[in-house]
């Protein structure tokens, strides 16, 4: 019997590992569009062919890559003569990868072999050189970790044609290159061999403004594609006007992308925030924004708030997980940054999973996830799920030779997502999903396969609205979904709607494949050693939003490992 732990292997997957990855079922075709985009800096990019890896007229600005579940963002980079597709994290700072073709190096140090750890898996080798093109960018002697041991990427990562992940954050940020190279040459010269890739292209390009802009397009749940946008030094035509009266929000510390969440709102009500961040203002959380995560990763009285709020919501004890319909009762949830409320589209709060051939329901779950590693230095770890409803510029800040700061890192958001508009198209295209999968399972019918697999007996031991540890004010928080208006700036709508038009697309160097992620079948198999069952495969629904490797270590701040980006 099979459906208790195919059940608990699909929660689990989707909300609760925070690092397992899932093989595609199916690819979804790309459709040709007439857009495109160029660039005085030399960006360029135009429609996509529908092959991920057609090389028609390839000119190295684009990247071919395909959109099938909105779970990982990867960029197409050239390094020792070989070409690479990576993930692009602004989770982490180092270029990892292990090659699956000859790199010529310019040099390869021997001693002190980092190994770069992921919430699941590692990558370890020695550190090497090598001349890296990045679009129209190119660095002579770029460092990176020239894998030659590793777990878990050769399941999840390598049989898609992923070689590695392309850190995007501060220099300052936990390297393990730059760790590697400090033992070997000491701290100054060390820096300066172990720069990130973004370190060496704003180095080496100093007329180019110190920032970078990422947005993360999105499936219609299982409908129209939608590739993502990354750029340096500049932003996507048509957003700089409305970037340069956003006001930056500094990062809280300048290690890594996390800022002040000033308050997260589900229908119109206020979860009350308390960092448990040592030094964080008084009634905000610190978030870290991070494209190479697929889940966002809350504190649970937040997590419970959010989804107490559906409507026919109700908090399964066994599975550890909410359980929400998938289509009525979404609620209007907004985070704020920067005094910007951003709303949460509904579809990157849910995943729908599909039981059969084992039982032939449909189930839905959370998106967000409750966060259990970094709790120093962080509340939360919003992921593509949160990211995907906002354009996001990250500045990197200046800093002097002494490595005194001059400009802090900071952060833009440009809000993407509005009720008024999204909501409706929530429920066309979730509604055209479910019509062709199985019926969706009710509380009853869960509760009946939880039993039958020796779980809580069917209508016992599972709240209707909210979970035991869900607070007071989650549950007054399950109102019918409350509107939020939208702006009215009929130019600034139609600069929401270029960027949620252009998939398949890929703008500046950054393309979207939304790759599934390992397998239910794996975690399943896991979840069946643990209780002595055999189990078999559930799928997840486009769009799945299974999270890929998060690093567990959060370095501490130190004033000696601040970077610099304009000498």
């Amino acid at each position: 019997m099979v459906g208790s732990s195919l059940l608990l292997g699909a929660v689990t997957l989707a909300a609760q590992s925070a690092s397992a990855l899932r093989i595609p079922a199916r690819s979804v075709p790309l459709s040709r569009r007439n857009l495109a985009f160029s660039s005085d800096k030399g960006f360029k990019s135009r429609p996509v062919s529908n092959a991920a890896t057609s090389t028609d007229d390839d000119d190295g600005s684009t990247s071919f890559l395909t959109n099938s579940g909105n779970n990982i963002y990867l960029a197409n980079i050239t390094l020792g003569g070989a070409a690479f597709t990576v993930q692009l994290d602004t989770g982490s700072t180092d270029l990892v990868l292990m090659p699956d073709k000859h790199i010529e190096t310019t040099a390869v140090i021997l001693d002190h072999q980092p190994n770069s750890t992921y919430g699941t898996g590692y990558m370890a080798g020695p550190v090497a050189f090598a001349k890296l093109e990045f679009g129209n960018y190119s660095v002579d002697s770029q460092a990176f970790l020239n894998g030659t041991s590793e777990s878990f990427f050769d399941q999840a990562f390598f049989p898609h044609g992923i070689r590695g992940i392309m850190g995007v954050s501060l220099d300052s940020a936990l390297s393990f290159v730059h760790e590697a190279m400090d033992e070997v040459y000491g701290d100054k010269h060390g820096r300066a061999l172990s720069r990130s890739v973004l370190g060496n292209v704003f180095l080496q390009n100093p007329e180019l403004d110190n920032f970078t802009s990422v947005y993360l397009g999105r499936t219609g749940d299982g409908e129209a594609t939608d590739e993502g946008i990354f750029t340096i030094g500049e932003y996507v035509d048509g957003a700089e006007n409305y970037m340069k009266d956003i006001k930056p929000v500094n990062v809280f510390k300048p290690t890594s992308w996390a800022v002040p969440l000033d308050a997260v709102t589900v229908n119109g009500k206020k979860v009350a925030l308390n960092s448990t961040v040592k030094g964080a203002p008084s009634g905000k959380a610190i978030a870290n924004l991070d494209t190479g995560t697929s889940l966002a990763m809350v504190p649970k009285f937040v997590l419970d708030a959010m989804y107490s709020a559906f409507d026919g919501a109700w908090y399964s004890d066994v599975l550890g997980s909410w359980i929400v319909p998938c289509l009525s009762g979404a609620p209007n949830i907004t985070y704020t940054f920067g005094g910007q409320d951003f709303y949460i589209h509904p579809l990157d709060l849910t995943i729908v999973t599909d039981l059969s051939p084992a039982y032939n329901y449909t189930v839905c779950t959370p998106a967000f996830d409750v966060l259990s590693f970094g709790t120093d230095g962080m509340d939360m770890l919003l992921g593509d799920s949160f990211l995907r409803n906002s354009y996001t510029a990250f500045d990197y800040g200046s800093f002097s030779e002494d490595d005194d700061m001059l400009k802090s890192p900071s952060v833009k958001m440009l809000p993407l997502s509005s009720a008024d508009e999204d909501y409706p198209e929530f429920l066309t295209y979730r509604a055209k999903n479910l019509a062709s999968l199985p019926k969706e399972a009710t509380k009853a019918e869960v509760q009946k396969i939880l039993a039958e697999e020796g779980g809580a007996p069917a209508g016992a031991g599972e709240d209707d609205a909210a979970s035991d540890n869900a607070s007071e004010d989650a549950n007054l928080l399950s109102a019918s979904s409350a509107a939020a208006s939208s702006s009215d700036d009929s130019s600034y709508q139609d600069l929401v709607d270029k960027l949620n038009t252009f998939g398949p697309v890929v703008i500046g160097l950054l393309g979207a494949i939304f790759v599934t992620l390992l397998g239910l079948l794996a975690v399943g198999v896991t979840i069946c050693i643990r209780r002595g069952r055999s189990v078999g495969a559930a799928r997840n629904v486009a769009p799945s939003y299974a999270p890929v490797p998060v690093r567990f270590k959060e370095t501490e701040y130190r004033d000696e490992e601040h970077t610099r980006y304009n000498e």
